[in-house]
């Protein structure tokens, strides 16, 4: 009788979640030690643009040669390993692990809080940055960068100089700016936009895109890789996005055009690109009259070395293992004798502060429940009466 494989489960909800797994997707995949199910989110009466975020990256899945299933399709398993960006409630699994589709602690805010984070056991960490952060939360391990696992940046043969503009969807910046950062680039440089798959389906973004497509000397929507467009790109320009990692990463210049660096900060909690920005690391500018200079601030060769030098602070050695790091962590919780402890652990602690913070809320509610109850008793309104009394003889008195 053949040993039962062990299951993983592996939630995609975007085009640039799946590019960050895909080269492990495949292993997966193709690997007798494995059971694979890949599941996506489907919006059926969605109107704002994610049902169609949802059935664009189903398709772009199913190019690959994988089938992917709802994620509502297993009310009653129960996987050995599910790999997810965000708890979802829907999926069981003995183990729950967390992977980055971004490099770096630029949206904390949104992404980083305890209650999005708590119950996860492991975290798959692709800088240091993030490995030191999270490692409050759990077990941390140092992965690579899939985005750009088999990818080497060419030689650019560009007849001008080319610029990446991808910003993101949910910045502070306005049409009108990238109309005039854009603009003022053009006048310079051939300008590549990649657009967040946020700008492309979302209706409230949807004069964004527009806007993008129609200035742009080359548009790429989210079915293309982040990655392909900074190795044929000269410098890149980011807003708040992980991005500016992936441009780290692949050793290609980059800046910050945005207003506010700390946008999604996290109580006392700093950005990373406001951290960098501080440090002298990224040149950035908040004003579209400036773009030109910090470009050429970007490409200068002090600039350079100190983005180098970056590079190897963010991704040393361990990091840069391919699939193996993420095997590495999969492995550890499926066949590590201490896994299952290290986990219900992990649980424990997390139900005893659930616990404690629920008893807190009760016992508040009681007290709040006692004196509603005092209030309306007998005793309760005679002292009043009383104390008005009182107050009426003091004030006739003075």
């Amino acid at each position: 009788m053949s040993k039962k494989k062990p299951s993983i489960a592996v939630h995609i909800q975007s085009e640039v979640q799946l590019f960050s797994l895909l080269p492990l997707l495949e292993n997966l995949k193709n690997n007798d030690n494995y059971s694979l199910e890949i599941v996506t989110d489907k919006f059926t009466t969605d109107t704002s643009g994610f049902k169609d975020i949802a059935e664009n990256t189903i398709k772009l899945i199913q190019s690959y040669g994988f089938l992917p299933k709802p994620i509502n399709a297993f009310p009653d398993k129960v996987f050995d390993i599910y790999l997810t960006p965000y708890i979802d409630g829907i999926i069981k699994a003995r183990f729950l692990l967390k992977y980055e589709y971004g490099t770096l602690n630029t949206k904390p805010s949104l992404t980083y809080t305890p209650a999005t984070m708590e119950k996860f056991h492991g975290f798959l960490c692709q800088s240091t940055t993030t490995s030191n952060l999270l490692s409050a939360y759990g077990k941390t391990f140092p992965v690579d960068n899939l985005r750009f696992f088999g990818k080497k940046r060419k030689v650019l043969k560009h007849i001008r100089p080319q610029v990446l503009f991808a910003p993101t969807y949910n910045d502070d910046d306005s049409v009108d700016e990238i109309v005039e950062v854009i603009k003022i680039l053009k006048t310079k440089y051939q300008v590549v936009i990649k657009g967040h798959h946020g700008t492309q389906f979302l209706k409230e973004n949807q004069t964004k895109r527009e806007t993008l497509e129609a200035l742009a000397d080359a548009y790429y929507g989210p079915e293309t890789n982040l990655s392909d467009c900074i190795l044929e790109s000269d410098v890149c320009i980011f807003g708040n996005s992980s991005a500016i990692a992936e441009a780290v990463f692949a050793g290609v210049p980059c800046l910050i055009f945005a207003h506010d660096l700390d946008l999604f900060k996290l109580y006392d909690i700093h950005t990373t690109q406001f951290k960098l920005v501080e440090s002298g690391y990224l040149p950035y500018c908040s004003n579209p009259k400036h773009i030109l200079s910090t470009v050429k601030e970007a490409l200068s060769k002090n600039t350079i070395v100190k983005q180098q030098e970056l590079n190897k602070s963010l991704f040393p050695k361990e990091y840069h293992t391919g699939i193996d790091g993420y095997l590495a962590a999969i492995n550890f919780f499926l066949y590590h004798p201490d896994a299952s402890d290290y986990a219900n652990l992990h649980d424990q602690i997390i139900n005893s502060y659930k616990n404690t913070i629920a008893e807190k809320s009760q016992t508040i509610s009681n007290q709040q429940s006692s004196l509603e109850d005092y209030q309306k008793g007998k005793l309760y309104k005679l002292a009043r009466k009383l104390y008005k009394i009182e107050g009426k003889i003091k004030h006739v008195k003075s």
